[in-house]
């Protein structure tokens, strides 16, 4: 019995293509033809998964990290240890277009709109000029099929044509998802936003009022960063917390093991302290402070990790008050605020490899200390575990399954010469793109993955790659491990490596090797 995958592609090439270089081209190309019928049909009506289910709490490894050697917890607020409920981007979105209407006088006719999921996603850029939202992949190429102005699906040729192809440069890109022109959407909060920004364009277009892309960007932008920087949003979710935050009955036990286990503990966030007290009670319960060895508040990041001009500063946090004596220690039991990375080092005598800090926000939470301190960082991404789900369905498999197939029968059908041979090939490269499509609308009809485009990861990926050690969909998904488990990134084939099929697919083509004999017999 033939015993890997090569054999298999051997002996079908053999059968059809070095055992008949007598045979016209029209021959072979009747034969292959067979193929595509025979692994279609088999494909399709296969009942075993494509790939392996994953586990949509797991945690996924871009660098190996071994949790027995790390001594101290660091955690962001925020999307991090307290979740939120979809009603928060419903509150977001309303208090935007308020204040669009009341202060910018936009339209009244915006305050009859609402906050729709599936509008926006997460890693998109924005030409802010022609206010077109875009995926762009790892490699500064622009998605066709995922540009949208308002919601407005630009034509392929039309993105083709104002950017002269789908390549983005680098200035144009950037490094930290922002240019003069170019904005990305990378926190988890910006999709409220993309929303109303995709909904105040498609109004205006639809009522022939003129705009300029960019005005409306920022004022969107003014909008919800008013709604953040006053504290209207805190004040609002933090008067009714089970309103806006998703209870989560695995936290304390998380924390609790980790201070079993002798772990320092630590929190930094950008939220003042009576907002997180406030979450914290509702998650926690009363004295949640004694889980943290240091606790940072309203700490400006992603400033905190690389200024060094402001101190700590101690909160009073009967009345919220910030103390005017110098912080030379921090202590467990207080609460601070300010300060910034430098400073933490040099009181806490902290090593960077023994340090894991965890957050959502790979730009703000994770760069910097990943790339200049040397600690070991973890990203919350809630979107995985639904991804995941996705990726583990029969529809989501048997696409995926069929589209690789389909691809190694363009590979071979490239050998074949003729007209014949480009008509068909005409006609599969449009089934591919068919089979892409439909496998991108799994996860989003406008955006698909927020992790990968069609054959490459997003642009975002490849910062979550480059910034995170690990990634996974719930902060308390660590309970699954134990304190000692080693995470090893999966090995990546490179482009001129083999890449070995999964079981069924070699089912697949072995009975397409013995349908061929059949056909040879037949001959």
């Amino acid at each position: 019995m033939l015993c890997c995958h090569k054999q298999y592609f051997q002996l079908i090439r053999v059968l059809f293509y070095q055992s008949r270089r007598s045979f016209t081209p029209t021959r072979q190309l009747n034969d292959l033809q067979q193929i595509y019928e025979l692994l279609k049909q088999e494909s399709l009506s296969a009942t075993t998964p494509y790939s392996q289910t994953m586990k949509p709490t797991g945690i996924f490894a871009n660098n190996e990290l071994d949790l027995d050697t790390i001594k101290v917890y660091g955690f962001d607020f925020d999307y991090t240890l307290a979740r939120y409920k979809s009603t928060l981007h419903s509150l977001i979105y309303d208090h935007t277009k308020e204040y669009l209407v009341k202060n910018l006088r936009y339209p009244d006719q915006l305050m009859n709109f609402s906050f729709r999921p599936g509008l926006g996603a997460r890693g998109l850029h924005l030409d802010i000029k022609s206010g077109w939202l875009m995926k762009v992949d790892s490699y500064h190429n622009i998605q066709l099929g995922t540009v949208y102005h308002g919601m407005r699906k630009i034509p392929d040729e039309e993105v083709i044509a104002a950017h002269n192809g789908t390549k983005l440069s680098v200035d144009e890109v950037g490094y930290l998802g922002m240019t003069s022109n170019m904005y990305q959407f990378v926190d988890i909060f910006s999709i409220s936003e993309i929303t109303i920004l995709r909904d105040v364009a498609q109004y205006f277009i639809d009522n022939g009022i003129p705009f300029a892309s960019e005005y409306i960007h920022h004022d969107v932008r003014e909008a919800v960063s008013f709604f953040h920087r006053t504290g209207t949003m805190h004040k609002i979710v933090g008067q009714d917390v089970a309103t806006y935050f998703e209870e989560n009955v695995r936290l304390k036990p998380f924390l609790q093991r980790l201070r079993d286990a002798n772990k320092q503990l630590f929190l930094i966030t950008n939220s003042a302290f009576w907002y997180v007290d406030r979450g914290m009670t509702y998650l926690l319960g009363k004295n949640w402070e004694e889980f943290f060895d240091i606790i940072i508040c309203q700490a400006r990041k992603p400033s905190f990790f690389g200024a060094q001009r402001r101190p700590f500063r101690e909160v009073n946090v009967n009345n919220n008050s910030k103390s005017w004596d110098r912080v030379s220690k921090l202590q467990k039991g207080n609460v601070y605020t300010e300060g910034n990375l430098t400073a933490l080092v040099e009181m806490t005598r902290w090593e960077g490899h023994d340090v894991l800090y965890i957050g959502d926000h790979i730009y703000g939470d994770l760069a910097d200390l990943f790339l200049t301190h040397g600690w070991r960082t973890g990203a919350i991404l809630e979107e995985v575990e639904d991804e995941i789900s996705v990726i583990n369905s029969e529809p989501y498999q048997k696409t995926i399954r069929w589209l690789n197939i389909l691809e190694w029968l363009i590979d071979q059908l490239q050998d074949i010469p003729g007209p014949e041979a480009d008509v068909l090939m005409k006609s599969w490269v449009a089934e591919r793109e068919q089979e892409r499509t439909k496998s991108r609308d799994y996860f989003n009809p406008s955006f698909g993955s927020i992790f990968r485009t069609h054959t490459v990861p997003t642009y975002f990926h490849r910062r979550l790659a480059r910034f995170a050690d690990v990634y996974t969909s719930n902060v308390c998904n660590f309970l699954n491990y134990s304190l000692d488990y080693i995470f090893f990134p999966r090995r990546m084939a490179l482009a001129h490596e083999n890449v070995l099929p999964t079981p069924d697919i070699n089912l697949l083509l072995m009975k397409a090797a013995r349908e061929a004999m059949r056909f040879e017999t037949k001959s």
